[in-house]
């Protein structure tokens, strides 16, 4: 059998800020990871050396960054859809080859010198280049041949829906229909074990199914698939959710429509998350409001870290947020923004945030940056909550991001001291 080894390209910097706490293979497309959607774990992992440690933390069946990948391997790109790689296929191929689109490498047999090129340029964070890659053979596709590769950050929330209905599909197993729910549509509902589902509520699964994990608890409120939410999460009264993924062990209230909410993030009270991706460990407070279209209907346009305003071709698009973010009561987030790791908000956000700022210039302000130890000794506090210990991997993760995102605290004049409203 052949081996498989995933790899990040240089793409990795278009999905900031959600990519400087993960790689590109663990971003949630839907309810799963391009990871998680391989039926068994890839054998080797190459991602960029400072998420080395805490990758392997996450993958203890994957080697990480390893120096002994075989000629055997077949190298996959972390953003391409496993669906859009045929394995058996390319097992029976014995020479070295490439299969490209425009300047990306999305599969390919290496050579050793060409695997270890391959590597070094990863783990710094550098582009490939193909030409230094010397296969026997290489074969470029059309953008129309390559459904399935992840580019831009507006991907994912353009592939929620149907990534969705078919994760929310392979779940076969269900735990009887608890009295009082209703409901809509010819969908599959699926309740795992010990999930609790208040009397009223509505489950709509006229597009799509709707998963509720192991343990969940869902008060009365209103849930349209495809729709996954994860184990030990709480649905709050009167809440209304609709093609989206919320993770394991998350706090949910108001509205919540086509977006990503990863692992223990919290938005407990009323406001509107709208095409939005969420990472882990989140908390949106009270009355917190994403917007998701302008007012002119018009395309969202988004900055792509260049200093240049990137169309991203859709109307409908809120908010990408990194790991450990926290929003203050009344936040207003405008449509098409990148709210760095671990940063604090306060007020009207028009522009981009970078992490570990706390921002407040819409209420008379200054933006100040967070102290790397504030954020660590805030970080233990938030997992223990939910019994969870913070590893010396975690802890180093965050350290690497702090210090690699400074020039972008100091691009935007966030300067040092304490924070003061």
């Amino acid at each position: 059998m052949v081996s498989l080894a995933l790899f990040e390209d240089s793409h990795w910097q278009n999905f900031f800020p959600i990519t400087l706490t993960r790689p590109t293979f663990d971003v949630k497309v839907g309810a799963k990871s391009y990871f998680e959607e391989y039926s068994q774990s890839p054998d080797f992992l190459i991602t960029r050396e400072y998420l080395a440690e805490i990758t392997q933390e996450r993958h203890s069946s994957s080697k990480v960054n390893s120096s002994s990948i075989d000629s055997d391997t077949v190298y996959v790109n972390g953003l391409l859809h496993p669906g859009a790689v045929y394995l058996d296929r390319l097992s029976n191929i014995s020479h070295t080859f490439a299969v490209t689109s425009g300047h990306r490498l999305l599969v390919g047999r290496l050579g050793r010198k060409a695997g270890e090129y391959l590597a070094q340029c990863v783990e710094s964070g550098k582009k490939i280049s193909l030409k230094k890659l010397g296969v026997e053979k290489s074969t470029d596709l059309g953008m129309e041949d390559t459904q399935g590769l992840l580019s831009d950050p507006w991907d994912v929330i353009s592939a929620i829906e149907n990534s969705l209905s078919m994760q929310v599909s392979e779940h076969l197993h269900s735990s009887p229909l608890p009295v009082g729910l209703k409901v809509l549509g010819k969908g599959k509902v699926t309740i795992g074990e010990g999930a609790e589902i208040e009397e009223g509520t509505v489950f709509d699964a006229t597009n799509g199914g709707v998963y509720v994990g192991p343990q969940a608890h869902i008060a009365q409120s209103r849930i349209t698939g495809p729709a996954f939410v994860g184990g030990m999460t709480q649905v709050k009264q009167f809440t209304i959710i609709e093609s989206s993924y919320i993770g394991h062990n998350c706090r949910i209230a108001g509205e919540v429509e086509h977006s990503v909410v990863c692992d223990y993030s919290n938005k407990a009270h009323a406001g509107f998350l709208g095409h939005s991706y969420v990472g882990e460990w989140v908390n949106i407070g009270a009355m917190t409001t994403t917007s998701d279209l302008k007012m002119t209907y018009g395309n969202i346009k988004m900055d792509n870290g260049l200093e240049k305003k990137v169309d991203t071709g859709i109307n409908k698009l809120g908010s990408f947020i990194g790991d450990m973010c926290k929003t203050s009561i009344g936040t207003l987030i405008y449509s098409g923004r990148r709210i760095g790791v671990s940063s604090h908000l306060h007020g009207l956000v028009a522009q981009d945030i970078p992490s570990f700022t706390i921002y407040g210039s819409s209420i008379g302000s200054t933006n100040a940056e967070l102290q790397f130890d504030s954020a660590r000794e805030t970080q233990r506090k938030v997992m223990s909550r939910r019994n969870q210990n913070m590893s010396k991997a975690y802890e180093e993760m965050m350290r690497n991001v702090f210090l690699m995102t400074a020039d972008e605290r100091k691009k935007n004049k966030v300067r040092k001291g304490k924070f003061s409203i």
